[in-house]
């Protein structure tokens, strides 16, 4: 399983990390999170097909 990350995610990540921003990271993370269950949900339905 791959997560693709944009840019600005990436600079998001970096200013989180600098700034010990909890909130922020947890926010992240669940986006993430929620990108991977739809590439699994996708995947599972197209082998399903």
């Amino acid at each position: 399983m791959v997560l693709t990350i944009t840019e600005q995610e990436f600079v998001q990540m970096k200013m989180i990390v600098m700034d010990r921003d909890e909130g922020g990271a947890l926010a992240l993370l669940k986006e993430f999170l929620k990108r991977i269950e739809q590439q699994k949900n996708k995947a599972l339905k197209s082998h399903l097909g």
